[in-house]
């Protein structure tokens, strides 16, 4: 103990007689301890973090795996192939799968599905685009999350014979409507086609489109 306390005052007496290096070794401390809160941070928000949705422990996120001598069918999404087994790893899978696996879903409640898709928006007369996701109707009846506004896509929603209607997030509605209260049942043009705008999600909540990547 008695070396310990000898080197620390001869450290601090070195340190007093030489003040650029003191303030050249402080410096230095405070940006590495600095660099590493900061990559914390992103390692936390981009790794960690959950989905803001109902229970995210319980959520799957299904994807294929096959040789190169089958293949799932049609597919729009990321892929990767191990260089080691040769086994390539799909995000997404053919609509008849889907449909296949909701029927035989075993253990799990339910299975909902989504697709990123390109969008250009008109409304109020003034035209831009979106990134935006085809949902199945109980997408957000699966995932647990509610409308901030109005109503989520539904069951009811799922169907050729029902009228097209969309959920704008919360962070959209902000930016692109003002964040005006009649924004509910308003009609806006997707890709030339009518929709009606149905409902609001929850601040924070902009869809599944990241997982997996």
């Amino acid at each position: 103990m008695n070396t310990l306390w000898h080197d620390l005052r001869y450290g601090l007496q070195m340190l007093w007689k030489n003040p650029g290096f003191t303030t050249i070794a402080v410096l230095t401390l405070a940006l590495g301890i600095g660099a590493n809160t900061a990559l914390f941070s992103v390692v936390d928000a981009v790794l960690l973090k959950k989905l803001p949705v109902r229970d995210p422990d319980r959520l799957v996120l299904f994807n294929s795996i096959s040789n190169k001598q089958f293949t799932p069918g049609s597919h729009n999404g990321t892929n990767r192939t191990d260089a080691t087994t040769g086994l390539t790893t799909r995000s997404s899978f053919p609509y008849q799968s889907f449909v296949r696996m909701r029927e035989q879903r075993g253990a799990c409640e339910d299975i909902a599905a989504f697709g990123a898709i390109g969008l250009n928006v008109n409304a109020d007369g003034l035209v831009d685009v979106a990134n935006a996701q085809a949902v199945t109707g109980n997408y957000y009846d699966v995932i647990g999350v509610h409308a901030y506004l109005g109503r989520m896509i539904t069951y009811a929603d799922d169907n050729s014979a029902a009228n097209p209607v969309a959920v704008i997030s919360h962070h959209y509605w902000q930016k692109r409507f003002g964040g005006r209260a009649d924004i509910i049942g308003k009609q806006i043009n997707l890709n030339n086609i009518a929709f009606t705008i149905s409902g609001v999600s929850p601040p924070g909540f902009e869809g599944a489109m990241d997982l997996g990547s």
